[in-house]
């Protein structure tokens, strides 16, 4: 059982993910407090910027890890069906506990992640091209269906936004798998001149929809597309950033963020009732709330990842996967302890 999880991490992936944890509760926090009829100016600016740009990158990501889940070269098993899908029913039945205990006005990712998971099974026997197809089909999708809404917000056709968010969340997953199967972040740093060039074409196209947001033209449309590019932006240069040394060392803490990002992400919500009871959200300290919690689950991210090889939550995450008990703690540690 010890090498179904003996594998190596890929190090872009958990800056990624902590570096989305750190929009993810900004706009969480003001949510948060949005329904205490609070309001902070700077903060409802920070909303409005990170709003629906860091989740398209934690849809990718979980995309991405169902293809690291199922493709594995030393998982030697035949039975990577059942086990991905009680992995799914797992983040199902804890975004449903985080559902009841989050604050109001905080929308829990884990259950879509799950539902989403259904439905990337079909593909996950295909090959590369075809994936690729749908993926560019999925997308496509979603800017067409938000096309078509009236022009003016209280004229939406509510099913026409539903299949148009839809499609982008499973377009996300979806193209997360296809990179998988595409190899792309093997030998990811031999890749910088087309990350390059991907990076300023997205750059100028955010431009171009700055511009298209202030005519003011179509609500859904630029907020569709920003998503998409502001999440490749933020992709690329992070896959830029860290070929220095220098640029990994001064990030690692995002790194250990973001490699127990499923118990932060859950922590991140509790730590947020904790400090409404304690101090309350107001517009003078909501940002500091968060700025809080963030050093808080960052510095518990560290030392916990000095002793353990995975955070808590996901190795319960494991656990239920694999039905057995996975040693989390590291070698070096427990014989430091034997000898004391």
């Amino acid at each position: 059982m010890n090498k179904l999880n003996s594998y190596t991490r890929i190090d872009i992936m958990d800056y990624l993910r902590g570096f989305a944890l750190l929009g993810i509760l900004l706009v969480n926090g003001y949510q948060a407090m949005g329904y205490l009829s609070n309001t902070n100016e700077l903060h409802q600016v920070l909303y409005d910027i990170f709003n629906r740009k860091f989740y398209p990158i934690l849809f990718f990501l979980f995309g991405f890890g169902c293809y690291l889940f199922m493709n594995r070269s030393n998982q030697k098993i035949n039975n990577r069906y059942p086990l991905f899908l009680r992995r799914i029913c797992f983040l199902f039945v804890l975004g449903l506990i985080h559902t009841f205990y989050a604050p109001l006005g905080i929308n829990d990712v884990l259950m879509v992640y799950a539902v989403l998971g259904l439905f990337i099974v079909i593909f996950f026997k295909r090959n590369k091209w075809t994936n690729l197809i749908v993926t560019v089909t999925l997308i496509a999708l979603s800017i067409v269906t938000a096309f078509c809404q009236p022009p003016y917000y209280d004229e939406f056709i509510v099913w026409l936004y539903t299949l148009s968010y839809i499609s982008q969340w499973f377009s996300l997953v979806m193209l997360g798998y296809t990179m998988g199967q595409f190899k792309f972040f093997e030998n990811v740093y031999g890749k910088l001149k087309y990350i390059s060039i991907f990076l300023i074409v997205n750059i100028c196209t955010y431009v171009s929809l700055f511009f298209v947001r202030k005519l003011e033209i179509h609500p859904v449309v630029p907020e569709i597309l920003e998503s998409y590019t502001v999440a490749s932006i933020i992709a690329s240069s992070f896959l830029i950033i860290l070929q220095w040394d220098k640029a990994k060392m001064i990030l690692t803490p995002l790194k250990f963020y973001g490699q127990m990002s499923l118990t932060n992400y859950l922590a991140q919500s509790v730590l947020l009732i904790v400090f409404s009871i304690i101090i309350g959200f107001t517009p003078i300290n909501s940002l500091i709330v968060c700025f809080i919690i963030h050093a808080i689950l960052i510095t518990f991210s560290i030392v916990w990842l000095r002793y353990f090889k995975m955070g808590p939550v996901e190795w319960l995450l494991r656990y239920f996967t694999y039905w057995s008990k996975i040693p989390n703690r590291k070698k070096s540690v427990r014989n430091d302890l034997e000898s004391v």
